[in-house]
């Protein structure tokens, strides 16, 4: 029961009146004269107690009646009790909590689960409830079947337990994708509706509606009309402002100009940063500097609502993990950024021919070794080897992971098994196949039996067609401005033909303007390994595609499909995946303290737990049996910076979310929302107590007290009263 006026209820103290009269000694007001008492018999005086009650029903009556009106006064009505209209059946409602990285803000967390306690507390055994948390993934913790017939109360010990079991992960450092929260809601409501409908259906959304939430998949969804969303705001007590720090890519000249930087070995590599200042921002003072290094900190000024894009200061040492942060704002969760070490994978690559000179311009191997240089990503080597050396020393191939072949007429017979099992092994095996070379080599190098190769007839040149844009390694010339491979002239090449039932696999990359292949791919085994083969040589008496601008590119293409990407490698936040070395063994992933290195299961690509930023290594043993280390660093996603609030009835409803007006907003300075929940709250508790008007039962209540009460000290006043009229008669 509550009372819409309780300090009425001080009025109860007013029984004190009644109970101290009842106590107070009355002296006797008759009195009789006797003339003489010597006819009357001595009897002692009989004592009582000053304190002593004699009427105690009247004293209980007198009372009782105080009180009732006492809570009359206060206006009682029962909050359990529904209101007129209010669905008997009961009704259907999500709750759903904000569990992404914008919430580990102060006492955003623990206030959001006070919210939840307190939803989930005034739901009742008819209401169908479930429990979800979100960020870039939707979770169910209590479906409705894990909340069926349960009490508010129980409901809150589940949440309770749930946080309990989750303290040390949530919230995490996801981004936060509230569309597609939303949508998956949305969902569950339909799928209950399937079983049967319920008039009130609600999705109670508990966030801090930070302005870089995800919305955008709302726009391919249907919204039902009948599910209602209820916003309840978290915001902080106190927020100063944010400034965010985030890693932005170098345009393509400043790109360009590193590469050439990098060949000759004049600097490091450039990082540059975006720096945001918050539009309610208090701060504009910043520091950059890299952690431990103070000497190279940066001083800055940025305005609110500014954004600045600036180069970082140079670091001492590249061969070591890197943490960059930003001082100055008020909220510390967003101020590093991790950059990890250099550490460009070694490639080596071995060329097999018949001359193996880098210094003859007439040799594929003198355009191969100057198209190869060191990156970010990948550091080439590259050797030559002749068909006589390699015949006495066939180990080297387990020593490379990419072998690029010259074949002709001197090709050892052993030769393309050996390189067929080099493929097979998950190794990448580029073939040019050359004048001279016999079928035969071929056969054994592709498994193709009936496979025909012959020199074709050229009139003056040939050109290629019918580029294959969609393959991995030409999907990079697509652009209307670099697709035109018409100016690469071949002089000379050659003819291959097979039945399309023993392709085994084959894909034309590229064909020759009379339609017969130019380049080919070939998958081998189940490691990933690939064959490709060239119809036509790279040198100029052969074609012009080793002097052509597209070379080096193409070269670099085919290298990454071997897992040696030459582009730098991608920014990672949280949440994306990590790629794990799929020629490797003895995979794990030691992810940053206090986590547990994690062992990579069998045929694992790619490592998805990055539940945090930080440095992530990924170790492994290769097929020589040494020990291979690589860094990852996992930032947090930039959205997740932009903290202004938005307003949720504007936001969703955009996209045809219907949202209760009266959205909740928890933060302390909030003070008109708050008053406008409250008025609201006032606004209910009063329309209960008119509907239940248990008042006037309390009156009639205390008027029959009152009736019983006036009757009974009637009979006693009448029954003192009549011994003193019998004697004075």
């Amino acid at each position: 029961m509550s009372f819409l006026f309780p300090l009425y209820l001080l009025g109860a103290a007013a029984i004190a009146i009644p109970i101290l009269l009842h106590l107070r000694r009355r002296p006797p007001k008759d009195h009789q004269t006797f003339s003489s008492l010597m006819f009357l018999e001595k009897s002692p005086e009989r004592l009582t107690r000053r304190t002593r009650v004699e009427r105690w029903l009247l004293l209980a009556l007198r009372c009782l009646a105080l009180i009732l009106l006492a809570i009359m006064f206060g206006r009682p009505f029962l909050r359990s009790a529904q209101m007129p209209g209010e669905d008997q059946e009961g009704r259907r409602l999500v709750v759903m909590i904000d569990g992404s990285a914008s919430m580990r803000r102060s006492d955003l967390w623990e206030r959001a689960m006070g919210e939840a306690e307190e939803v989930l507390a005034d739901t009742g055994v008819n209401d169908e409830v479930a429990l979800v948390w979100f960020d870039d993934r939707f979770e169910v913790v209590r479906s409705f079947e894990g909340f069926e017939n349960v009490t508010g109360s129980a409901r809150v010990v589940a949440l309770n337990d749930w946080a309990k079991e989750g303290e040390e992960t949530l919230p995490g450092w996801r981004s936060t994708h509230l569309g597609a929260a939303l949508t998956g809601a949305a969902d569950l409501m339909a799928d209950a509706n399937t079983q049967h409908e319920m008039e009130e259906q609600e999705i109670v959304v508990i966030s801090d509606f930070q302005e870089g939430a995800e919305r955008d998949s709302l726009n391919r969804f249907a919204w039902p009309e009948v599910v209602k969303v209820r916003p309840i705001v978290i915001t902080p007590k106190t927020d100063a402002g944010n400034l965010a720090l985030h890693l932005v890519a170098a345009s393509e000249d400043e790109q360009e100009m590193e590469r050439e930087e990098n060949r000759t070995g004049l600097r490091p590599p450039r990082r540059r940063v975006r720096i945001t200042n918050g539009r309610e921002s208090e701060t504009e003072q910043f520091s950059l500097t890299w952690l431990g290094e103070e000497k190279n900190r940066i001083e800055g000024f940025l305005p609110a609502g500014a954004s600045r894009v600036m180069a970082v200061p140079p670091r001492a040492e590249e061969t070591r993990d890197g943490i960059l942060e930003i001082q100055g704002d008020g909220q510390d969760f967003d101020n590093r950024v991790y950059v990890a070490r250099a550490q460009p994978r070694p490639v080596r690559l071995l060329y097999v021919g018949a001359e193996a000179s880098a210094e003859d311009v007439g040799s594929p191997l003198f355009y191969l070794s100057r198209a190869m240089h060191r990156t970010p990503a990948i550091d080439p080597s590259v050797t030559g080897i002749t068909f006589e050396e390699i015949a006495v020393h066939p180990e080297v191939l387990s020593e490379i992971e990419v072998a690029v072949v010259r074949l002709n007429d001197q090709t050892p017979e052993v030769l393309p098994e050996a390189l067929k099992k080099f493929a097979a092994s998950g190794k990448l095996v580029l073939a040019i196949i050359t004048e001279g070379t016999e079928a035969k080599t071929l056969k054994k190098l592709t498994g193709i039996e009936s496979l025909e190769l012959g020199e074709a007839k050229v009139d003056d040149y040939a050109m290629l067609a019918e580029i294959d844009f969609d393959h991995p390694v030409l999907a990079p010339f697509a652009q209307a401005q670099i697709r035109d491979f018409t100016k690469i002239h071949t002089w000379r090449h050659r003819s291959l033909s097979f039945p399309e039932s023993e392709e085994n696999g084959a894909r034309v990359l590229a064909r020759f303007d009379d339609g017969s292949p130019a380049w080919m791919e070939w998958p081998e085994g189940d490691r990933g390994g690939k064959l490709f083969l060239f119809l036509s040589g790279w040198e100029p008496r052969e074609s012009q595609l080793a002097l052509s601008s597209k070379f080096v590119p193409l070269v670099y293409g085919l290298l990454g499909q071997a897992g040696f990407s030459a582009v730098a490698e991608p920014t990672r936040y949280v949440g994306d995946g990590i790629p794990l070395p799929g020629n490797e063994t003895e995979i794990r992933v030691v992810p940053p303290e206090p986590g547990e290195a994690v062992s990579a299961g069998k045929g694992e690509t790619e490592f998805v737990a990055t539940e945090r930023p930080g440095f992530y290594r990924v170790e492994s043993v290769d097929a020589l049996g040494r020990s291979q280390s690589r860094v990852y660093a996992i930032n947090l996603p930039p959205d997740e910076s932009r903290l202004e609030p938005v307003d949720p009835v504007v936001a969703l409803g955009e996209f045809g979310v219907p949202v209760v007006t009266a959205s909740r907003n928890t933060s302390a300075d909030a003070g008109e929302a708050l008053l406008t929940e409250s008025q609201r709250r006032r606004v209910e508790a009063e329309e209960k107590e008119r509907n239940q008007k248990l008042w006037k039962w309390l009156l009639v209540a205390v008027l029959a007290i009152l009736v019983v009460e006036t009757w009974l000290a009637g009979r006693r006043r009448i029954s003192s009263s009549a011994p003193a009229s019998a004697e004075a008669a």
